[in-house]
């Protein structure tokens, strides 16, 4: 039986050498687990050992099980889940794209000679912006890409407020004013942001 030193061991080890192996940073995992990078430092060091609660969120963040945290490492290849993430996520934003060029091309097709929608052909690009952020954020979420979401929630504020500007400016005065309107909530979103951020924080260290 393997003593609470060894068990210690192996768990730091592990902990190393799947970080690594997902092409993570101490500080990237603390942020994703609500920690301090040295705590994540001195688990890797052997130093202490995380609790069971702890383990599992290492495990889900490095697609392995708690198994394979407290057993002996095998020096195996593990799916590139990250890369396989980033290319769905780009694939998926990448079609968002394809739809706003058919839409933009059926315009200029269907519109041959018409001014109004040769004006206005350009638009599928415009919320194409917002619609990609969107899509990024759900990924986001999914994948528990936590850091990001601020960025991605800024994107489709202004992505909104440039499609309602770019929509409503040949029809009304001062459609500029949508950005002003975009300012107030993109502080209230970072507000929320730390908010939640730091209640998170001392809740799992608490």
């Amino acid at each position: 039986m393997k003593t609470e030193e060894e068990i210690r061991h192996t768990i730091a080890s592990n902990l190393s050498f799947y970080r690594k192996l997902n092409n993570m940073t101490q500080a990237q995992v603390a942020e994703l687990l609500s920690y301090s990078d040295k705590a994540i430092s001195k688990w890797e060091r052997g130093e202490a050992a995380p609790d069971i609660y702890i383990l599992t969120a290492f495990a889900e963040i490095y697609h392995v099980s708690v198994n394979d945290l407290l057993s002996e490492k095998k020096l195996k290849k593990l799916p590139s889940s990250r890369r396989n993430h980033f290319l769905i996520t780009s694939l998926s934003v990448g079609l968002c794209w394809l739809v706003a060029t058919i839409v933009f091309v059926a315009l200029l097709w269907i519109g041959n000679g018409s001014t109004w929608l040769s004006r206005w052909s350009y638009m599928p690009y415009i919320y194409a912006i917002p619609a990609s952020f969107i899509v990024t954020l759900v990924f986001n979420k999914i994948w528990g890409r936590r850091k990001w979401s601020v960025i991605l929630v800024s994107g489709i504020i202004w992505g909104v407020g440039l499609a309602l500007e770019r929509s409503t400016s040949g029809y009304m005065e001062g459609a500029w004013l949508f950005y002003i309107i975009c300012i107030p909530v993109e502080i209230l979103t970072l507000l929320w942001y730390l908010i939640v951020r730091k209640g998170n924080s001392k809740y799992t260290q608490g």
